[in-house]
């Protein structure tokens, strides 16, 4: 038996590869007119396990989570081989490493109920992404990620992630031949403190339109940006801006966050969202303002309030509120 994984001598041997967790999220939201709902945003159940984690032979894990909230569905599958600090590989259905918030941040850990604008339109998060893929943030795919240049315990000053995923979304086969090269690179001149950059260009075969549309653009699928983050136990400083291309327009977005944690148990933060839906076109832009106030007295329980005031295209200014509970196990 390796080191690390003994059991007591109740355990069945097949315990020490499963590790069961899992969390619930329910909340109410409404608006100034009273357009108000009750919810259930995520009800995740997983496991995870690590088959071996030697210094000889390295760490390898695995991770398999459902979705029951709407209908069933696989989040996470994959299988994760780190063999140093440099170097590892994992494959299966995962987060995509484009952008900060998006790999960095689980819905568990994020300081808002939602996510920026940015996130939500550019990678595949939900219903409101331009690609039209609404897969939680995720692909499937494989992917090579290491840390450099050691600065001190826990701290590199490089991360690095190169993947190339299908572009379609979660559960989904490639349905075009082509595929999405993800790269990103994390400096870390603090252990709290990091200046990001990313990129993503679909390659393979041009997909087939119409012939009218003969603008270079129609044929491009890509993504670019960076951000920097600072997280700490007294509080966050987040930004990022990316842009990209989508079946002939180019859009841009941009997102301000900012919070303290008061005590161990609560947080207030003010975030600023902005995005351009077509940079070429007058008046697609939505700007949102939000403040939360979070308390989490136990580890396994937060309770979080949101208030946003949302201007869209179109459309009237809204006042929203949204209060969610998060449960874990």
């Amino acid at each position: 038996m390796l080191p690390g994984l003994r059991l007591r001598a109740d355990e069945p041997s097949w315990l020490k590869y499963i590790t069961p967790t899992g969390y619930l999220q329910a909340g109410f939201s409404t608006d100034q007119d009273f357009d108000n709902t009750f919810y259930i945003q995520k009800a995740r159940v997983a496991v995870k396990g690590t088959f071996f984690d030697e210094i000889r032979f390295g760490k390898l894990e695995y991770t398999i989570m459902a979705d029951f909230a709407k209908s069933p569905k696989l989040v996470d599958g994959f299988f994760k081989y780190t063999l140093n600090d440099y170097f590892g590989v994992q494959v299966g259905q995962f987060r995509t490493p484009l952008s900060i918030e998006n790999s960095e941040y689980s819905s568990t850990t994020l300081e808002f109920i939602d996510y920026s604008l940015m996130t939500q339109r550019f990678v595949h998060l939900n219903s409101s992404d331009l690609a039209g893929i609404a897969a939680s943030g995720r692909d499937i795919g494989l992917q090579f990620y290491g840390k450099l240049l050691k600065m001190g315990e826990g701290h590199h000053l490089i991360r690095y992630n190169v993947g190339m995923f299908n572009g379609s979304g979660m559960a989904w086969r490639d349905d075009d031949k082509r595929k999405d090269f993800i790269a990103r690179l994390m400096v870390y001149p603090l252990k709290d403190l990091a200046v990001s950059g990313y990129y993503l260009r679909t390659l393979g075969p041009h997909p087939d339109i119409a012939p009218e549309y003969n603008d270079y653009d129609w044929y491009i699928y890509d993504r670019y940006g960076g951000g920097v983050m600072y997280d700490s136990s007294y509080g966050w400083l987040r930004a990022e801006y990316m842009a990209g291309h989508t079946h002939g327009y180019r859009a841009q977005g941009a997102y301000g966050s900012i919070g303290g944690r008061i005590g161990k148990h609560w947080e207030v933060g003010l975030r600023y969202d902005y995005f351009d839906a077509n940079t070429r076109a007058v008046g697609g832009v939505q700007q949102y303002y939000t403040g939360c106030v979070n308390w989490k007295p136990w580890k396994f329980f937060k309770l979080q309030l949101n208030y946003s005031y949302r201007r869209d295209p179109d459309a009237n200014p809204t006042h929203f509120v949204n209060l969610m509970a998060t449960v874990k196990f």
